[in-house]
């Protein structure tokens, strides 16, 4: 009779401790859901479209995977936004609120207009 009382126990702490878990992933997911586009600025003001975007926090830790450096939150005449590595020029496509942090994209999407001097 002890051993299923310590079985019950064993049970009852292992979904306990499942429950623990997705509650704590959830919560750090949480953190990177999408912000929408108003509530983001560029330097050239506040992007206007009514897509959702990166989120803030997402753009903070997003790095060109080049320099391993911050990239910025862009967009073009068209509308189109784009992470942008002022430092080589390369721009990465956002398709749908998710970067397309490729070297490759990067290379395909260079402009030389937008490097800047550090």
């Amino acid at each position: 009779m002890n051993i299923g009382r310590l079985l019950r126990l064993g049970v009852l702490a292992g979904a306990g401790t499942l429950v623990y878990r997705v509650y704590k992933q959830y919560q750090a997911d949480s953190k990177f859901e999408l912000a929408p586009a108003s509530n983001l600025s560029t330097a050239s003001g506040p992007l206007s479209s009514g897509r959702r975007s990166i989120s803030p926090e997402l753009l903070e830790i997003l790095a060109c995977p080049v320099d391993k450096k911050p990239v910025e939150l862009i967009k073009d005449d068209a509308g189109k936004e784009w992470l942008l590595n002022p430092r080589n020029g390369y721009r990465y496509p956002i398709e749908d609120g998710i970067p397309i942090m490729l070297i490759e994209e990067g290379e395909k999407n260079k402009d030389e207009g937008l490097i800047r001097s550090a």
